[in-house]
């Protein structure tokens, strides 16, 4: 038993690096899986580590979530934001029980090797399914800022549950990776990845990945010491005519980019509202709420109740009545839930992962973290079943192999 729970291990783990593709019900299932063999193993092996207690500071954000929904006295009325926050609390534990050696650096490139080769996968089926189900005639076609891509999967692409905003998210890291091995092993088949990611982001019209993306790309070529002056303004030369050829040839990115600048003051009316007055109102109401309820929050269970009422209040707008806009603010959404105390937690628990991070050699940790603050600004990303899995999958991944270099570290003194 313990020989097969051992093997079952990097299987397992890689299984978790599908998710993109995945149903949120599947992805949830492999996780148990993950846990159920990480007991056996440890229950068969008599080999249960020593619990390290920082491993409680990475379930920080359960623990705001469910004290304050059982404050609320309202905990099984609605366990949704409950059920989405137990990554939080799952990933950390039974991660910091599965042996070290699945976590070295080469593990890490294959696990990150499978999240690529999906979401290039994802991205292929994106642009066949348009190719084969929309008529060619449209596809120049921007309405309401949109391009006819974007809609298409946005609105009627069933097959990948995962939103589009999100699949982008997890672009930034990959490339990061791809750009990494051509910087630093010559592996330039990797520029396949970049080029195909940086195409769909384009394509999904996600202004603020897309920008995210060429930070990144600019940022590791300028602080890498094998490339050498030649070779970076190469590399330079050609991310900014690709960028360039993109933002002219796409349809819609224009517009969009437009979009922020004609409509970011501008209050949803009616029927006239597009992504940037809507989430300007987001942003607003979520703010309101939060002055309202600043100490303890209005109750994670509540939030959008009060956030649709503020809607109704203060905009002339139908824009919320076919879809819940939650706060698009992941630290609006813990102060407007929890308050000032449980802000103040998880942004105690964002400062102990920045620490750690950036005390680590691998310059993809840096990166990871760094583009889940960002992305919290904008997006409930760590609320979502997807982003909550990204993030704390991919930050055990990092920790675990961060923790096991400390230990060899300290070994060798």
């Amino acid at each position: 038993m313990k020989s097969i729970t051992y093997k079952l291990f990097p299987f397992l783990i890689s299984l978790l690096f599908l998710f993109p593709i995945l149903k949120e019900s599947l992805s949830s299932f492999f996780i148990i899986l993950l846990c159920v063999n990480t007991l056996l193993y440890s229950v068969v092996s008599k080999n249960f580590k020593s619990f390290n207690v920082k491993i409680l500071f990475f379930t920080i954000p359960f623990w705001i979530i469910l004290i304050r929904s059982m404050l609320s006295g309202l905990l099984l009325d609605n366990i949704t934001p409950l059920r989405h926050a137990l990554f939080f609390l799952i990933c950390p534990i039974f991660f910091s029980l599965i042996p070290s050696e699945f976590f070295s650096f080469k593990k890490i490139n294959l696990y990150l090797s499978i999240l690529k080769n999906t979401c290039l996968a994802i991205a292929c089926v994106y642009v066949i399914s348009f190719f084969i189900t929309v008529p060619q005639w449209k596809y120049s076609i921007v309405f309401q800022n949109v391009s006819v891509f974007r809609e298409y999967i946005y609105n009627d692409f069933k097959l990948f549950v995962i939103h589009p905003t999100y699949y982008t998210t997890i672009l930034i890291l990959c490339i990061a990776h791809s750009f990494d091995l051509v910087l630093n092993k010559r592996k330039f088949l990797q520029l396949i990845y970049i080029f195909s990611f940086i195409v769909i982001s384009f394509l999904l019209l996600t202004r603020l990945n897309i920008v995210l993306e060429v930070l990144v790309l600019v940022t590791m070529l300028l602080i890498n010491n094998k490339a050498s002056l030649k070779q970076k303004i190469g590399f330079t030369f050609s991310i900014f005519a690709l960028i360039a050829s993109l933002a002219f040839f796409t349809p819609g990115i224009k517009a969009r980019f437009v979009e922020l600048i004609n409509s970011f003051n501008v209050k949803p009316e009616n029927l006239a509202y597009d992504s940037t007055n809507v989430r300007q109102a987001v942003y607003t109401c979520g703010w309101e709420v939060s002055k309202e309820h600043l100490l303890f929050g209005v109750g994670f269970d509540q939030l959008q109740g009060e956030l649709n009422k503020c809607y109704q209040s203060v905009y002339r707008s139908s824009f919320y009545t076919d879809t819940d806009y939650l706060t698009h603010n992941y630290y609006t959404y813990i102060l407007a839930s929890s308050g000032f105390i449980g802000l103040i937690l998880f942004l105690i628990y964002i400062g102990f992962i920045v620490r750690i991070a950036f005390s680590s050699r691998i310059f993809l940790f840096k990166v990871f973290i760094a583009q889940a603050i960002i992305i919290c600004f904008f997006e409930d990303f760590m609320y979502r079943h997807y982003g909550g899995l990204y993030f704390n999958l991919l930050l055990m991944l990092f920790i675990q192999h961060h923790e096991n270099n400390k230990s060899i570290a300290k070994q060798e003194l």
